[in-house]
């Protein structure tokens, strides 16, 4: 895994969780939101994520990444999840 790799895997899970906060926020759903921030500041303190969570980050960057990000992706999260 290179930096870039790493990197854009960081960018992605940031991504990810906070579009999840902030469409829960404006849906009123404060549970669904302040759990994606929670998200977020483990995954900055610990730089991984556990169990389901990295496919809630693939999905997203199927969604929304250009597929070299996605195959940034899917080596860090093999790399990770090991």
């Amino acid at each position: 895994m290179s930096p870039e790799d790493e990197a854009t895997a960081h960018l992605l899970v940031t991504a990810a969780f906070h579009d999840a906060a902030v469409s829960a926020d404006e849906r009123g759903d404060a549970s669904v939101g302040d759990f994606s921030r929670a998200v977020i500041r483990l995954f900055e303190e610990h730089q991984r994520l556990e169990g389901s969570l990295y496919l809630v980050v693939m999905k997203y960057a199927l969604e929304h990444a250009p597929p070299e990000d996605v195959a940034a992706l899917r080596r860090w999260i093999a790399e990770v999840d090991a």
